[in-house]
């Protein structure tokens, strides 16, 4: 390719990437963390909403990146036993909501024990955009039949943008 031809295409290239009103998307990190509510805390959860917004105008959240980890007590190696076994699991429940419409939900369970998670939740095409994500840490027997219990439901609403 000719030197004066070379100049031309990366001259175009960025005048294409420096246009005024293309978008990129954009990605906001915000923490998060909800437990069982118990005194003990047998239950608990915290990590990362990453809030992945579209690119046309009003920016729509379009999937919120999920990750963390949720810690069910007593731990095995947990040398400062607080919280004795209890015969429960732990599991979190990540719901995403479109207003009042729900789009996509996950859940993690965890026994004596501490597990990562990390996922994706996102709607599909025709779906508007995310704009709050509910977590709830609940606890359930293994062996005999419930009654379960939930700690306080943590809403997140999507950070705003300006």
């Amino acid at each position: 390719m000719r030197p004066t031809r070379l100049v031309a295409a990366l001259a175009v290239a960025l005048a294409v990437l420096t246009t005024p009103g293309t978008a990129s998307a954009a990605t906001i990190t915000q923490p998060f963390a909800a437990d069982s509510g118990d005194a003990c805390r047998y239950g608990s959860t915290d990590g990362t909403l990453g809030w992945r917004y579209g690119t046309v105008s009003p920016l729509p959240v379009f999937a919120v990146d999920v990750k963390g980890q949720l810690t069910d007590r007593p731990l095995p190696n947990d040398l400062t036993i607080v919280c004795f076994d209890d015969g429960y699991y732990s599991t979190a429940t990540f719901i995403a909501y479109a207003g009042s419409v729900e789009v996509a939900r996950k859940t993690s369970a965890a026994n004596n024990n501490r597990v990562t998670f990390e996922f994706t939740l996102s709607g599909n095409s025709t779906t508007p955009s995310i704009n709050r994500v509910v977590i709830q840490v609940c606890r359930s027997p293994i062996n005999t039949l419930p009654p379960s219990y939930c700690g306080k439901a943590v809403e997140y609403r999507a950070p705003p943008t300006a």
